[in-house]
């Protein structure tokens, strides 16, 4: 971690829900695409999203995957790393209260999340000119190995948009690394890879997450379905 980013939280911020709600951040593929969303980890935007793509440089921006549920696994414990708010008001799990630091290293963001004993850094950028974001998990320090359990939740919407599901099955088929995801026939295939874990593919859809849409026109609020993988 550098001794002074220019951009910095710790813990006074990191575990204040309204404090790190209210901190966004953005990484961006120089083609349209973007990935962003809160310090906190919750959406509160329906622009926010792991990937957004541009289908149709610069244009035509697709959110095709909206987050990642993380739960590390360490020392016997499991520990959700991410940030739902729900429809209810509610908000699980509470991966902000796990956050002891978020940093900018030069554009990219930085979480570092304090488990037990061990610390385990986030970073998230996306490849210039193409529609891709990179998750990179390091474990800095710890007495035992960890193992991450990952679960990709994934749309097939504009960005303006809402999404409700209904009883619509995405196509999944297993790729070297990974699965091909096909929306419906017709749509732009994605693909979710990793090169250091498997991959189970399965359909979830769940409960209906609500983001606090910052649309200050119109004070739009709504809900939006999701699939798991």
């Amino acid at each position: 971690m550098p001794e002074q980013a220019e951009v910095q939280f710790g813990r006074e911020i990191c575990g204040d829900l309204a404090a790190a709600e209210s901190r966004e951040w953005l990484v961006t593929n120089g083609i349209g695409g973007y990935a962003s969303g809160t310090v906190a980890g919750s959406q509160t935007r329906r622009y926010h999203g792991m990937l957004v793509a541009a289908l149709q440089p610069p244009v035509g921006r697709m959110q095709l995957v909206s987050a990642i549920d993380e739960i590390a696994h360490y020392a016997g414990t499991e520990f959700s790393l991410a940030t739902h708010r729900w429809a209810n008001g509610t908000f699980n799990p509470q991966g902000f209260l796990l956050l002891e630091d978020f940093h900018l290293e030069g554009s990219t963001p930085v979480w570092t999340y304090a488990l037990a004993d061990a610390l385990l850094e986030k970073r998230i950028w996306m490849r210039q000119g193409e529609n891709t974001t990179c998750i990179q998990y390091t474990l800095v320090r710890g007495s035992s190995a960890l193992e991450m359990e990952l679960k990709a939740l994934v749309n097939y919407r504009d960005f303006h948009s809402l999404t409700h599901a209904g009883d619509w099955r995405m196509n999944i088929s297993p790729v070297e690394h990974g699965v091909k995801v096909l929306a419906f026939d017709g749509a732009t295939p994605f693909y979710l890879k990793s090169y250091a874990s498997t991959c189970e593919p399965r359909h979830d859809v769940p409960r209906k997450t609500r983001s606090r849409f910052q649309h200050h026109a119109s004070g739009v609020h709504g809900s939006s379905s999701l699939a798991r993988w």
